[in-house]
């Protein structure tokens, strides 16, 4: 994808500010299988903190959150990076409180104290594939993840939700999948971005298998996997910071 379409437009509550040309996307390497999908969801609060302050702060969570922040070696992370060259003058923090074998519930009840203790813009949720493996009803993790999602948008911070791990022995499980589709269908009713982490992995997969590389390698395990992932998403992050915010912010619950 090139120069972002004219109608992305950096948004502030109340009023657009006025006209401003995204930044041109930087390539995605070869490696990564094609350019991902660009979804377009609006960071709002994310874009007041750009216009305002020039700086970002992202606070990750979730299991495999360094897995979507790229660069395992690299200081500071690949997604970093990707932002602050993109978006000429842009300041990022990124701080990561993954925590593995975290449920939904549980994780839901820490960014709330993560949001007290860091004051995030952003916060980056890896979640479902642990409470796809621990069998929780699907009303449950439904509950727990739209509760917290709009607990943040109350509080005037932007979410953005990173989708299940592709494992393709639960391509027909129905409690994986039964996760996998409630987590589009809370993105989808919250009007919050959502990384297709588990469609990503899915293709690369495929391409590995038919490079003749070992499943899953390619993508979930490898350092090149988790570049890929930091690559989808400081592009969807960048559109974000530039969309025009089409619904009214929420009223912060009692």
């Amino acid at each position: 994808m090139g120069t972002l379409a004219a109608g992305l437009l950096l948004a502030s509550p109340g009023r657009d500010a006025s006209a401003q040309t995204a930044p041109e996307l930087p390539p995605v390497p070869k490696e990564c299988g094609g350019e991902g999908r660009i979804y377009g969801v609006p960071l709002p609060n994310s874009a007041v903190a750009l216009q305002q302050r020039k700086k970002l702060k992202i606070v990750a969570i979730g299991a495999s959150s360094t897995a979507v922040l790229g660069g395992r070696a690299s200081r500071p992370p690949l997604l970093e990076q990707l932002l602050e060259k993109t978006i000429k003058g842009l300041d990022v923090e990124i701080v990561n409180r993954g925590f593995s074998g975290e449920l939904a519930e549980a994780a839901g009840e820490r960014i709330k104290l993560e949001v007290a203790l860091n004051h995030p813009d952003i916060i980056l949720w890896q979640v479902g594939t642990n409470d796809a493996l621990a069998h929780v009803p699907v009303e449950n993790f439904r509950l727990s993840v739209s509760n917290t999602v709009r607990w943040l948008k109350a509080h005037n911070v932007d979410v953005i939700l990173v989708g299940l791990h592709y494992m393709k022995q639960l391509v027909k499980d129905p409690y994986y999948q039964g996760i996998r589709k409630s987590l589009g269908d809370i993105a989808t009713g919250e009007n919050v971005l959502r990384i297709g982490r588990y469609e990503a992995m899915e293709i690369l997969d495929r391409t590995a298998a038919a490079s003749g590389q070992p499943e899953q390698e390619a993508f979930g395990l490898s350092e090149e996997g988790y570049n890929c992932m930091a690559q989808y998403i400081a592009r969807n992050i960048t559109v974000g910071l530039y969309a025009k915010r089409t619904t009214k912010p929420p009223v912060a619950p009692n």
